[in-house]
C-alpha cells in the first residue's frame, strides 16, 4: 500500500469516528423531522446520511467516469503511437528504396504512407521529387503544392516547386515561387543564390549580378577561391563579353581590366581584354595583353592566340618570334616549344619542325599530335613510310592535327577552347588535352582555378 493512500484511509477513518461522536451526543437534534416538500418530511439523522450517500456515490461515478476517459485516451493514443510507427517505417522504406534508385518501389512506399495519412508532410516532398526525377512535373508539383498548403511559412516544398518549374522549362515560374520564399525569408541565401542561377541558366546577366550581390552582400567571404568570389567573377565576365558583342569595347575593356585586377588568373578576362583591344585597333596593347596572360597563367591558349593573330595577319614571323618569346618567358617550356614545333610545321619550315620536335619526344605519354606531327615529317623525308602510313589513318580518323580541348571539370571533349563550358557551365575549366610525363607544376602550368555556377 502506498503511503499516501494509507495517509488517506487513516484521514477517512478518524473523520468516521469523529462524524458518530458528534452524532452520538446530538440524537435529539438528529431526530427533529426536516420539511422537504408537502407533507413528507425526514429526521435530520436520515437526511444527513442520504446527502452523505448521494455524495459518495456521485464522487464514484465522476472518478469512474475519469478513469473510463483516461483508459479510452491511453488506448487511442497506443494506437496513434502504433499508427506512427508503422507510417515511419514505411516512410524509412521508401527513403532506402530511393537512394538504391528503386524509384518505383519507392513511390509504393510513399503512397502506402499517404493512404494512411494523407497529411504526411515528408512524404508529400519526397513522393514530388521521385516523380520530378522521372520527368512527371505536374504530378510533383501537385504533392509539393499539397505540403504547401499543409504548412504555408515552410519554404521547404516551395524550393521544391521551383525545382519543378525549372526542371519543366517554366523560369518565369520558378522565378515567382522563389518571390514568395523571399517573401518569408526575405535575407535567405540560398534563394538569392537559386535565383542568381536561374538567371544564369537565361543568360540573363545583368540580373544575375544583381542577384549575386545581394548574395555578396548577406553571406561576405574574405576567401578569394570562395564558390560565391568563383561566381561573381564567371558573371561580371560575361557581362563584359556580352558588352563587347554590342560593339561596346571600351567599356567591355574597362570591366575587364577591374576583374583582372581583382584576379589575374581568370585566362578568359585576359583573352577577352585582348579582343577588346583589338576591336578599337590597338593591336600592339592586345598583343601585350596576351604575353601578359602567359606569363600570369601559363595556358597554352595565349600561344594559339599569338598564333592565331599573326598568321590571319599574314605575319608568319612575328608568330614565329611570338612564340619564341613565350618560351623565354615560361617556367617550363615543353608545351610552348610544342607549339613552336607545331606551327614550324605549318609554315612547311621541316627541319626546325623536326628539331623543336624530336627535342620533346618521350615528354609526353599521351601527346598523339606530336607523334603525328613527327611522322608526317619524317613521310616527306623519305623516312618511316610505313609508321607515316598508320599516323595518316589517325589523323583520318581523328582529326589529330587540330589540337583536342578537355574540361578538368567534367572531362567533356572540346575541338575549340571556350571560356565556359557548354556541358556543365563552368569557366576557366577548358584546357588543352596534353598530358605529360611530369607534373604539370613541373612545366611552369599552374591549373587554373574553376568558376561555376552549381549549388
Amino acid at each position: 500500500m502506498k503511503v499516501r493512500t494509507f495517509l488517506l484511509f487513516v484521514l477517512l477513518l478518524g473523520g468516521l469516528l469523529l462524524l458518530a461522536s458528534v452524532l452520538d451526543s446530538n440524537r435529539e437534534v438528529l431526530e427533529q423531522p426536516i420539511l422537504l416538500w408537502g407533507d413528507m418530511s425526514l429526521p435530520v439523522g436520515i437526511a444527513l446520511v442520504v446527502c452523505l450517500g448521494l455524495g459518495i456515490v456521485t464522487t464514484f461515478v465522476i472518478g469512474l467516469s475519469r478513469e473510463a476517459g483516461l483508459l479510452i485516451e491511453r488506448g487511442r493514443l497506443r494506437r496513434e503511437g502504433r499508427k506512427y510507427e508503422e507510417v515511419e517505417e514505411e516512410y524509412s522504406r521508401g527513403l532506402v528504396a530511393v537512394v538504391e534508385g528503386r524509384d518505383e518501389e519507392a513511390l509504393g512506399h510513399f503512397r502506402a504512407v499517404l493512404e494512411r495519412d494523407s497529411r504526411h508532410f515528408n512524404t508529400l516532398i519526397k513522393i514530388g521529387d521521385v516523380l520530378r526525377a522521372q520527368g512527371r512535373i505536374p504530378e510533383a508539383i501537385e504533392f509539393h503544392r499539397k505540403a504547401h498548403h499543409l504548412k504555408e511559412d515552410n519554404t521547404r516544398p516551395l524550393y521544391a516547386l521551383v525545382d519543378d518549374h525549372e526542371a519543366g522549362g517554366d523560369i518565369d515560374r520558378a522565378r515567382v515561387v522563389l518571390g514568395r520564399i523571399l517573401g518569408i525569408q526575405k535575407n535567405s541565401i540560398a534563394a538569392w543564390r537559386k535565383l542568381c542561377s536561374l538567371h544564369l541558366s537565361e543568360e540573363n546577366w545583368d540580373q544575375a549580378l544583381e542577384a549575386h550581390q545581394r548574395v555578396e552582400k548577406l553571406a561576405p567571404d574574405p576567401n578569394r577561391e570562395s564558390r560565391d568570389q568563383r561566381v561573381g567573377r564567371g558573371i561580371r565576365y560575361e557581362i563584359a563579353a556580352q558588352r563587347l558583342k554590342a560593339g561596346k569595347p571600351r567599356e567591355a575593356a574597362g570591366l575587364l581590366r577591374r576583374l583582372l585586377k581583382d584576379y589575374d588568373q581568370f585566362i578568359p578576362a585576359h583573352l577577352t581584354l585582348g579582343e577588346a583591344l583589338l576591336s578599337q585597333g590597338n593591336d600592339a596593347e592586345a598583343v601585350e595583353v596576351w604575353f601578359q596572360g602567359f606569363e600570369t597563367t601559363g595556358s597554352p591558349i595565349f600561344l594559339t592566340t599569338l598564333e592565331e593573330h599573326y598568321l590571319q595577319s599574314e605575319q608568319p614571323l612575328q608568330a614565329i618570334e611570338a612564340l619564341k618569346r613565350c618560351i623565354a618567358q615560361a617556367r617550363k617550356d615543353t608545351l610552348a616549344r610544342f607549339y613552336l614545333g607545331k606551327l614550324y610545321f605549318r609554315l612547311e619550315m621541316l627541319d626546325d619542325a623536326l628539331s623543336v620536335l624530336s627535342s620533346l619526344d618521350g615528354l609526353a605519354s599521351y601527346a598523339p599530335t606530336l607523334h603525328y606531327l613527327l611522322g608526317r615529317i619524317h613521310e616527306r623525308r623519305g623516312q618511316f613510310r610505313e609508321a607515316a602510313q598508320d599516323y595518316r589513318k589517325v589523323i583520318k580518323e581523328m582529326d589529330l592535327v587540330q589540337l583536342e580541348y578537355g574540361c578538368r571539370q567534367c572531362d567533356e571533349s572540346l575541338m575549340a577552347w571556350t571560356p565556359r563550358c557548354p556541358e556543365c557551365g563552368e569557366w576557366n575549366s577548358v584546357e588543352v588535352n596534353f598530358r605529360e610525363e611530369i607534373p604539370l607544376e613541373e612545366l611552369g602550368l599552374a591549373p587554373a582555378p574553376i568558376y561555376t555556377t552549381r549549388d
